[in-house]
């Protein structure tokens, strides 16, 4: 399943998780931001494999969303846990 494109098409989603962690301030965002990214961009890359569309600009754009979307969940569930301890 994780074929020779799997880790190229991952670094689209480490660097914008790690853009918007950076944006909101903090190494713990930072950090939480660029694993968000990281597994944004793992569950629509498998979803687009099993889709079966093909590498291109639609998963690019649909990496980048779920990098974006994985990033700013994991932020929140961060801060929601260090708030409540």
């Amino acid at each position: 399943m994780l074929g020779d494109h799997f880790w190229p098409a991952m670094y689209p989603g480490i660097i914008v998780g790690l853009l918007i962690g950076l944006a909101s301030g903090g190494v713990v965002s930072t950090v939480l931001g660029a694993v968000g990214g990281l597994l944004g961009g793992m569950a629509i890359y498998f979803l687009f494999a099993w889709l079966g569309l093909p590498d291109g600009i639609v998963s690019l754009a649909g990496l980048v969303g779920g990098a974006v979307a994985g990033a700013f969940l994991l932020m929140r569930a961060g801060r929601r846990v260090l708030r409540t301890s």
